[in-house]
């Protein structure tokens, strides 16, 4: 009941309704804005997440081949050269392979 007779006072007001009208716009827009603001946040949270993710995979297949390649015979110099992985990195790994 009183929310009607807010609606009939406002209505009957234009300059009250138009101001009422641009309040609740307002409102309207900063809570999209926010939304919109924090699922921007979360996604690129998302795809730094995986970007993040990728790159370790990929670093672990590195290093798994490096293992593999190593056990084969190949010289250190030889498996950097087939996975990306810097020569030091190659020696660490032999060493720890006990190679």
């Amino acid at each position: 009941m009183q929310a009607k007779k807010s609606l009939s006072n406002i209505s009957a007001d234009k300059a009250l309704w138009i101001a009422q009208w641009k309040q609740e716009t307002f409102d309207r827009d900063i809570r999209s804005g926010l939304h919109a603001a924090r699922a921007e946040g979360r996604m690129e949270g998302l795809v730094e997440g995986r970007m993040k993710g990728l790159a370790e995979g990929m670093h672990s297949a590195k290093l798994e081949n490096a293992r593999k390649f190593l056990s084969m015979g190949l010289t250190p110099e030889q498996v950097s050269q087939g996975t990306g992985l810097s020569p030091d990195d190659v020696k660490k790994l032999a060493k720890e392979m006990g190679l």
